[in-house]
């Protein structure tokens, strides 16, 4: 499967979560601090963005070890949202809207 890049813009509008962890020798070669973007779906899944790619991924961890137990790529921002719906619960309204329909996720 071939990942599309994904806009920050599309992923903060998404109400990712954006951690800065200081890192000099990082900072020397990209002109920036580090960010760690994600956004929480369950208490051991999450979504990954790495601005450095503009891509994403899906992790699932374990809760006591916080070790990381499978991962999955993100298609594009569709296959994000349709993620997003599947593991989060929200009222009809608030539902992200896919192709100019609510899609109905599952909690």
């Amino acid at each position: 499967m071939e990942q599309k890049k994904i806009k920050y813009c599309d992923v903060m509008a998404l109400k990712f979560k954006t951690e800065v962890s200081p890192d000099s020798v990082y900072f020397d070669e990209f002109g920036y601090e580090y960010e760690i973007i994600t956004k929480q779906l369950t208490k051991t899944i999450y979504i990954d963005w790495a601005k450095e790619t503009q891509l994403a991924e899906m992790v699932r961890g374990c809760k006591k070890q916080k070790d990381v137990l499978n991962k999955m790529p993100i298609k594009d921002l569709d296959h994000l949202k349709q993620m997003i719906n599947f593991f989060t619960k929200k009222k009809e309204e608030e539902l992200i809207e896919e192709n100019g329909t609510k899609f109905y996720g599952c909690a």
